[in-house]
């Protein structure tokens, strides 16, 4: 899998947009999931992003072997998913009211995946260092290409 994502942190006061690009790090466990559902299992199925606020340095940066953010702040359903050849396509937003502070990672999660916390199967992460205000929405999208 490769990964892509995509945030817009647009500010509803002034209309200014950021716009952060990922390239970010495919999960050992999220592969084997995918793996599982190709031979019939009731895996594989990507439900939630989440964002948080922990230490992504030294030995918390964004590796194969991780199954959860390091401090998961919020956890959101996707909203809208499709999927184009070998590419599966996730979007999600976040109004104003959530997922303010500074953030330093997000994740991809599916399985038994639910709203809460370090649930499911974490799929990708990546390491952002972006502050979110209350003056701020958040759009993310993410990609996965199947290789």
């Amino acid at each position: 899998m490769k990964n892509n994502v995509r945030l817009v942190f647009e500010n509803i006061e002034t209309g200014k947009k950021e716009i952060i690009n990922l390239h970010n790090t495919e999960c050992t466990a999220g592969k084997n999931s995918l793996a599982s559902r190709m031979v019939g299992a009731e895996k594989g199925q990507v439900t939630y992003f989440a964002v948080g606020t922990g230490d992504t340095s030294g030995g918390n940066a964004p590796d194969v072997s991780d199954t959860a953010l390091v401090d998961e702040l919020i956890r959101k359903q996707i909203s809208v998913r499709s999927s184009t050849g070998n590419t599966a396509n996730f979007r999600v937003f976040f109004n104003t009211s959530e997922a303010n502070g500074t953030l330093t990672e997000i994740g991809l999660f599916g399985d038994d995946a639910s709203i809460t916390p370090d649930s499911g199967t974490l799929f990708a992460r990546a390491a952002i260092n972006k502050t979110k205000t209350n003056a701020e929405t958040l759009t993310i999208d993410w990609s996965l290409d199947v290789n």
